[in-house]
């Protein structure tokens, strides 16, 4: 049990629509064949039995891969397969190093997160858009790459912003003269 402790616990969330549990045992099995030091856990979010543990981890896309360390603190999570082999080493090393998580890098996505919450999802465009921020954020490890994700989702959001206003203008082109816009 004492050396359970100290192995990073990787949680892969996937669906099994697209991936069979049947055929990631082998990448399960290798993974824990090279590396003494991880637990898998294969999580198919189409089993109701799973409901509660993908709402847990905020699972909105699969794939996704959770590291938690020896102590069950979230240290990273990736949308990546579960046979990106360089990537699991490399953040499973960062975290047996202590370099994972970064408490200064959670509290920020945190705040990020939590001022996401005041925005009103009038649409389901907004909500997808608030969905994919929450998502990038998340997976943010330094500090760098969650202002990476804010200046992406910023000039997407001025992008698509001016793509509305052209369709306005098309739309409005066709438009009785008397008729009213609702907003």
């Amino acid at each position: 049990m004492g050396e359970r402790k100290k192995k990073v616990e990787i949680i892969y969330f996937y669906s099994g629509l697209y991936e069979s549990k049947k055929s990631l045992l082998p990448v399960v099995k290798k993974l824990r064949r090279e590396r003494k030091d991880i637990n898998v856990r294969l999580v198919d979010i189409d089993d109701p039995e799973n409901t509660e543990l993908t709402e847990l981890y905020n699972v909105n896309s699969v794939p996704l891969v959770i590291f938690l360390t020896p102590k069950g603190t979230i240290a990273s999570r990736k949308s990546i397969s579960l046979s990106d082999e360089d990537i699991i080493n490399s953040i499973v090393d960062q975290v047996i190093k202590g370099d994972l998580p970064k408490p200064c890098v959670n509290e920020l996505k945190e705040m990020i997160l939590n001022s996401l919450k005041s925005i009103p999802k009038r649409n389901e465009l907004t909500e997808l858009i608030i969905d994919q921020i929450e998502s990038d954020v998340l997976e943010a490890d330094s500090e760098n790459e969650v202002y990476e994700v804010i200046n992406f989702h910023i000039s997407i959001i001025n992008h698509t912003i001016r793509d509305l206003e052209e369709f306005k203008k098309v739309l409005q082109a066709h438009v009785k003269r008397d008729q009213v816009f609702i907003i």
